[in-house]
């Protein structure tokens, strides 16, 4: 899947892509502590702290697969940038019908503000390009297609120079 994925020639194809796969598919909060329990031990390996509060007991009305990718691309992007024994923090909550996924990852220094454009395909802040981080720039953006794909948004936020915060709306 993540081929068809990449080989899209715009996100508004990737959408529309995914909105097809979307048809008739439901899944339940398990999906995403599933995906969050198998980063643990990536956290602990690279001496970071992953902390998860997901509220029990939701389903939501979208693809468990393409939800898992998701939060796997999220949770990557926080391992990768997050700081030397970096903190990142994943939550799952309900928002009237809909749910909202947010990853927090602390940072070395990041400007205050929104930060939207981690989202554009191929867009890499200078600070990450580096042979140790890898990647192509293509992750977050793959993130927002899947978003929009489940008519929902994806933003990312600063609040403070020492965090970055992805929220996802679905």
């Amino acid at each position: 899947m993540i081929m068809r994925l990449l080989l899209a020639e715009d996100e508004k194809e990737l959408s529309n892509a995914l909105v097809v796969i979307l048809k008739h598919s439901n899944y339940s909060v398990d999906a995403v502590y599933e995906v969050t329990q198998g980063f643990q031990s990536v956290a602990n390996s690279q001496g970071k702290t992953l902390t998860a509060d997901i509220e029990k007991d939701l389903s939501y009305c979208g693809d468990e697969s393409t939800i898992r990718q998701l939060v796997s691309l999220l949770l990557d992007n926080a391992m990768k940038y997050s700081d030397d024994n970096g903190k990142i923090a994943i939550s799952l909550k309900s928002n009237g019908k809909g749910r909202v996924i947010t990853v927090t990852n602390s940072v070395e220094k990041i400007e205050r503000g929104k930060h939207d454009e981690l989202f554009e395909r191929f867009y890499r802040a200078d600070s990450s390009r580096n042979s140790q981080t890898g990647g192509h720039g293509i992750g977050l953006s793959v993130v927002k297609a899947i978003a929009n794909a489940h008519k929902g948004k994806a933003a990312c936020f600063s609040e403070d120079e020492n965090s970055i915060t992805f929220k996802i709306t679905l």
